[in-house]
């Protein structure tokens, strides 16, 4: 063989090498709403979904002691385009269900952090709860690590009885800006690896990213057809693709009569023929641990397919009134918060 017919071999060689490496790691194509509505567990439902009706199911076989997953389904009769446009206006918006207030944090330094979070507080109406949170111990009244308790306590230390009234409200809006600063920094640093547990008890911890990384990880289907998608949700910020979008957020909520101070990030990957949305609430200062959100939109002729997982986990179901019962009163508070989602998306996109 010459010199000129082995480059050319080799140069052969080399792309079929090329092509068989290409297709051993060419990604998945993503998942269609065909595919789903002739899987063996929906297709029971595709009637109640061609109606315009909400279909809402659990998974309890999948689920962790601590854990409530529900899974709901909506045909809305608009274009991919505008059911994400619509969702994200919804999510995010001021007057939503629940949200007292909401800002959205694009601060990079630490130093800028004290504006990001100036429309955080406890309001007048709120004394109860700020003068609750000065007497914080280890316990499951609040969701704060001990070094967190340590902050508070320090803080409360320091208000007058004869000015408490005020300062309660001051000092307690100053402490709760400082914790979900801290939360926040730490999980843009390490991710769900960064969040620290919580004390509820003298040797009782919670692990809120014990919860996440066992969450993220049991969502198979994402993982096989959208992996950089997934790789991203379990391995942030170590894995971040360029398409994806990065949004960060504090949100002041009612839940039980009480505000909830809240982060989430937002992940999103919008894309001709699918969305993916994931609302990750890495942080609640009570009632529930964690909170993750993942949201799929599939075009389906003029309409789109989309998918909600609600993957919740909170102690309120470890109850002495047993298991199944305390399940299912957590799915029906479950299903009243996320319901509103679809019933407002099919009320804007049904106009």
């Amino acid at each position: 063989m010459n010199i000129r017919a082995g480059i050319f071999v080799v140069a052969v060689i080399a792309d079929v090498l090329l092509l068989v490496a290409a297709g051993a790691y060419a990604k998945p194509a993503p998942l269609t709403a065909k595919e789903l509505v002739e899987h063996a567990s929906l297709k029971e439902h595709v009637k109640e979904l061609e109606d315009g009706e909400i279909v809402m199911m659990s998974q309890p076989e999948r689920e962790a002691a601590n854990q409530l997953n529900v899974l709901m389904l909506v045909l809305v009769p608009a274009k991919l385009e505008k059911t994400v446009e619509t969702l994200q206006h919804q999510a995010t918006a001021p007057d939503g269900p629940g949200i007292l207030a909401i800002g959205e944090i694009k601060a990079a330094a630490p130093s800028e952090l004290d504006k990001a979070f100036t429309g955080l507080a406890f309001t007048p109406q709120e004394k109860g709860e700020a003068e609750k949170m000065m007497a914080v111990g280890a316990g499951d009244a609040f969701n704060f690590s001990i070094d967190e308790i340590a902050l508070i306590q320090e803080k409360a230390k320091k208000v007058n009885d004869r000015e408490k009234d005020g300062a309660a409200i001051n000092t307690m809006s100053g402490a709760i800006r400082e914790v979900l600063k801290g939360r926040y920094l730490s999980y843009r640093k390490a991710g769900l690896e960064g969040l620290a547990p919580y004390q509820f008890g003298s040797s009782k911890q919670v692990h809120p990213s014990a919860e996440l990384i066992a969450a993220t990880e049991d969502m198979l289907l994402v993982k096989e057809r959208f992996p950089d998608y997934y790789s991203c949700l379990r391995f942030y910020p170590e894995k971040k693709p360029p398409e994806l979008v990065h949004q960060f957020y504090w949100a002041k909520q009612t839940e039980s009569d009480r505000p909830l101070f809240v982060l989430k990030h937002w992940i999103l990957d919008v894309q001709p023929n699918y969305a993916l949305i994931t609302e990750r609430r890495f942080y609640l200062n009570h009632s529930l641990n964690s909170l993750q959100v993942v949201i799929g939109c599939l075009p389906h002729g003029d309409s789109t397919l989309v998918v909600l997982l609600n993957q919740a986990f909170t102690e309120k179901v470890n109850m002495a009134i047993g298991k199944n019962i305390a399940k299912a009163i957590g799915y029906r508070e479950v299903e009243k918060n996320i319901r509103p989602i679809f019933e407002n998306l099919r009320k804007a996109l049904t106009r």
